[in-house]
């Protein structure tokens, strides 16, 4: 059994593509194991990306496969006393509104996968 699903099984599985359900879940945690390296390769050339799009001094950077643009991350301000009492305030209603109402939408089943450190290449 490969250790990923191709897509067609994932989309559109017949009576005779079905994997058994264990093999579905194996496949996902290879490829959260998968994703793990592959965004731990991306953080440790992050630095060298940002030295690289700085060096050209160019708000876009555009190549075959993408288009690299310059943003701003978002601004912080320092928030007068009045207004951090309202947000507390507004807080605090929240939680009571929430303790004794339902949620209006939301609450999907979903499932999480927790990678164990001694099986993380």
């Amino acid at each position: 059994m490969p250790s990923t699903l191709r897509a067609t099984e994932a989309t559109n599985p017949t009576a005779a593509d079905l994997l058994h359900p264990l093999d579905v879940i194996d496949a996902m945690i290879e490829l959260r194991i998968q994703l793990q390296q592959v965004e731990r390769q991306i953080a440790s050339l992050k630095p060298t990306f940002f030295a690289a799009c700085l060096s050209l001094n160019a708000e876009k950077i555009e190549r075959t496969q993408a288009v690299v643009t310059r943003k701003l991350t978002h601004g912080k301000w320092t928030s007068s006393i009045d207004i951090l009492e309202q947000e507390s305030l507004v807080k605090q209603l929240k939680q009571h509104f929430h303790q004794a109402h339902e949620p209006s939408h939301g609450r999907e089943v979903t499932w999480a996968i927790k990678l164990l450190l001694n099986w993380v290449r």
